[in-house]
Formats: C-alpha cells, structure tokens, sequence
C-alpha cells in the first residue's frame, strides 16, 4: 500500500539520483539559452534598416535564434549544475552562443576550450585568445562561453577563467560592452559595405569615447569612406547608438548617446546637402563648358558642396567675404559664379532644416547671397535689377 514512499518499505524501488539530476542538468542548459538578445533584436524591430533591405530577411533570423550574452551570465550562478552535462551539452552551447554570429563559430569555442588544461592561468587565456580575436568583444564572448561551460570540478581553470574576463573588462570595458551592443548591427551593415565588423565596432567606440560634433564627424569618415558609404555608416551608428540605448548595459552615458544621436541625424543632414549637389552640380558644369566657359578639374560637385558647408557654418559671414570664396572657387568669369551662386540659393531651399540655427539665419544667408549676386553682377549689363520692375503700387 505504501508503494510510493522512498524510504521504508524493502519492495520499494531506489530513486535513480544520476537519472534525476542529469535531466535538471539538462533543463537547466536550455534555460541557459532562454531568452532572447533585447538591445540588438530591439534595433531590428524598432529601427530598420533602409540602406540594406535585402539584410532584412537574414537579421530577422538572427532576432528568433540568437540568445541574451547578458542572461548567460546571469545564469552563472546555477553552473555548477549546468556544467555537469558532459561535452554534448558543451557542444550545444557553443553553437548556441555563436548562432547568427559570421565571425565566430561553435567550432572555433570549442577549439579555444580544448586548448585549456586545468593548469592554465589567467595570462594563458587571455593570450589564447588575444591569437584568435582581435575584438574584445569576441574575446569577451568566448569568456562567457567557457566560464559557463567549465565544470566547478576544475575549480582552478574556471578561476582562471573568471579573473581573465575580470581583466579583460577593466581594460577594455566599454569596448566590450559596446560591442556587444551593436554585434549584429556591425555584422550587417558590414556586409553591405564590404567591410570586417569588427572595423565599424572600432569606429563606433571612437565617437562615443570622444566628444565629436557633425562636421568632426564628417572630417572621421572622410578619410576611410566613399560619400555612399558614409550614409550607411551613419546609419549603422545612429542604429548602433540606438540598440546601444535600449539594451540592459549602455556602454556610455544614456544622455551623453542622446546627444550622440543627435549629432549623428546633424550628420545625415549634411551628406543630404551632399547628395544634392551630387544630383544638381553636374548638369550646370557641363552647361557652363557647353557654352566655352573654363571650369577648373577641382570644380566638382564635392568642392560646390564643401564651399557650401562653408558658407553656411560660417559664424560671421557676410555678402564680401561670399563673393572671395566664389573666386577662389570658381575664378573670375562672372556667369560662372553666377551659375554657382544661384545654385547655392537653390541649396538654401532643399536642404535640411538642420543645417541652420534657425530659420532666420537661413533667411539671413540667403539675403546675404542674393546680395553676393548683386554685387558679382554690378557691371552685368544682363543682369536684372531692382529698378527693372515695376513697383506694385504708385505710391511705392
């Protein structure tokens, strides 16, 4: 009658403990990959991606199989029973820790851990991994991995292993977690313009370690990237900053990466102002070289747009310091700096609001342009002046 009791009856059947607990162990190694990465996966749903919609398919993956770095460690508490499963369950969590991830692979977690003895030190692993992973944030994601993974039976290692990330966290933390952060952002937009992740992951740690405004910004970007690109890079770091944002561990600062952001948007802003030119600029050259004007090679659409920025970022400018710059620019012929001035007005007009301080100061320097028109066109006996119009009223 008492068939169900554990202790007292000889017909009774023994509780089979290494069967119970190798099946906790094994529930428990699931709950290790339960829940899903919140900073990047909220990227994907809340900022996506239009400079690469063809990523949109393959990032929506990764969104339903990559798993929270943050909630592994988190885990690590219970080790000591998720470890003792044995190296099936290790191999399970290497491919698991490295699912959607184009630069790491299960493979090469578990080769970093069958390199380990039991007697290797702290500097061991840490320049184990320095050979394998330039990125401290891949480093740090292998730490995970084989602090999780390693048994408390190998209580010297899995010390080792612990005060190597501790290291590694002090020395590059905020790289580590930013990286983190914006690991599938770098790894898309990376795709898209042919580059390793790992350098857009170094430039996103450059601009929130510094304190660069848009036109520094711009000046970064310039010297490594095509005008096509730096869009897309801006992108990336307006989508990083976001992620970087809403994750669980920001790697700078909330309010210094709204600022950020902020300064990014003024960045797109002016590579619009960029692609203006690059629509309008050409068709009016080759206009003007059409007609038998001389045109420098140096006048393009970039130097048209750059001498804008100019003009416009200037703190104190004025109709005669406009008219020296269209000079030096564009030489002395009057129809050409007519040309270019005017399309400069045009500019004015199609660009966006956050190029200006203000709306007076767009009306201001549009003023001071049509003045600079003026004062080019003095001697222009073709030129229309205010006297060439009638007046609206007699009494005018």
């Amino acid at each position: 009658m008492a068939a169900g009791g554990t202790g007292g009856l000889g017909g009774s059947k023994a509780v089979d403990l290494s069967a119970v607990q190798a099946a906790q162990a094994k529930a428990d190694a699931a709950e290790v990959i339960a829940s899903q990465e919140s900073s990047e996966m909220s990227f994907v749903r809340d900022v996506p991606d239009s400079s690469n919609p063809a990523a949109a398919t393959r990032t929506k993956k990764k969104e339903e199989t990559f798993k929270s770095l943050e909630s592994r460690r988190k885990g690590e508490a219970k080790t000591d029973k998720k470890t003792e499963t044995g190296d099936k369950s290790g191999q399970d969590l290497a491919d698991k820790y490295t699912q959607g991830n184009s630069e790491v692979s299960g493979s090469d977690l578990r080769g970093i851990r069958d390199q380990l003895s039991d007697n290797s030190s702290s500097e061991d692993v840490l320049n184990l991994l320095a050979s394998k992973f330039n990125d401290p944030a891949l480093q740090a994601l292998a730490l995970d991995y084989l602090v999780q993974t390693t048994p408390s039976s190998s209580a010297d290692l899995k010390e080792a292993l612990v005060q190597a990330r501790n290291t590694l966290l002090q020395q590059h933390g905020t790289k580590v977690s930013g990286g983190r952060n914006v690991l599938f952002a770098s790894q898309q937009y990376g795709e898209a313009l042919g580059v390793p992740p790992s350098s857009l992951r170094d430039i996103y740690n450059v601009v929130t370690t510094t304190n660069l405004n848009c036109h520094q910004l711009l000046d970064l970007l310039k010297g490594q990237y095509s005008h096509e690109e730096m869009g897309k890079v801006s992108s990336f770091l307006l989508n990083g900053m976001s992620a970087d944002l809403k994750s669980e561990g920001p790697s700078v600062e909330p309010p210094k990466l709204q600022l950020l952001m902020s300064e990014i948007r003024n960045l797109q802003a002016i590579l619009t102002s960029y692609e203006f030119f690059d629509s309008r600029a050409p068709t009016i050259l080759d206009s003007l070289k059409t007609e038998g004007h001389t045109i420098s090679p140096n006048v393009n659409s970039r130097s048209l747009a750059d001498a804008f920025q100019g003009m416009i970022n200037d703190k104190f400018p004025s109709s005669s310091k406009m008219e020296r710059s269209l000079q030096e620019l564009v030489g002395n012929e009057t129809e050409v700096q007519t040309a270019v001035m005017n399309l400069f007005v045009t500019a004015l007009n199609n660009t966006s609001a956050r190029l200006y301080a203000s709306a007076s100061k767009r009306q201001d320097l549009k003023m001071m342009m049509l003045n600079t028109l003026d004062s080019i066109n003095r001697d222009n006996e073709d030129y229309p002046k205010a006297t060439d119009f009638p007046k609206p009223y007699p009494w005018s």
